[in-house]
């Protein structure tokens, strides 16, 4: 009985995931035939259906590399003796992946596709959930520290964040002329001081 190269797999894995998202974000999510991604990775109908049974089961992959992104982000905040900072140091990684073109289109078609469909909406509402719940709980703890305003509430600063950095890759698909470390030094500029105590 033949053993399966793990490493193989999940180099193919990957590369059937690079394709759909280069798909998605040329046609959208429904445009897109599943024969149209196997041409794009290169890959037989039969054996991408060994991989993924299903256009949902790719985009439930693409939320996992989603939960992967934002577990990179919490690990700025968790070990941060400044909460501020941590988020700071965290914004170059930001605002280089909100001017990617591609990611900026997949992002709008994988919410639209979400709106439409409960299965997808749930699965990226995990992924809010952890997300939003790590940096509520950073904030809590920044100002429990006093390196946060105290009289600041968690949740409505974490969800304008959340916001403001989800709104960006939709923002530089039409808006481009603004340098990214000018955005990264005026993001921190805001941040310090809609956070900070001082």
């Amino acid at each position: 009985m033949r053993t399966r190269d793990e490493a193989l797999h999940k180099r193919r894995k990957s590369e059937i995931l690079s394709a759909a998202a280069l798909c998605f974000a040329a046609k959208g999510v429904h445009q897109t035939s599943m024969q149209e991604i196997c041409e794009a990775a290169a890959i037989s109908a039969g054996a991408l259906y060994r991989y993924f049974e299903s256009k949902d089961a790719i985009i439930f992959a693409l939320a996992e590399q989603e939960r992967l992104e934002n577990a990179e982000l919490i690990a700025h905040l968790t070990p941060s003796e400044d909460i501020v900072e941590g988020l700071c140091q965290a914004l170059p990684e930001i605002v280089a992946l909100s001017g990617d073109e591609q990611y900026g289109r997949l992002t709008i078609e994988i919410g639209a596709e979400a709106a439409r469909n409960p299965a997808i909406a749930e699965v990226f509402a995990r992924n809010e959930t952890e997300l939003r719940g790590a940096l509520v709980d950073a904030l809590k703890r920044g100002q429990g520290r006093g390196d946060v305003d105290p009289s600041l509430d968690p949740e409505a600063a974490t969800f304008l964040i959340l916001a403001l950095f989800d709104g960006m890759p939709g923002r530089r698909l039409f808006v481009d002329d603004v340098a990214p470390d000018r955005l990264v030094g005026t993001l921190a500029g805001f941040l310090r001081k809609i956070l900070g105590s001082a």
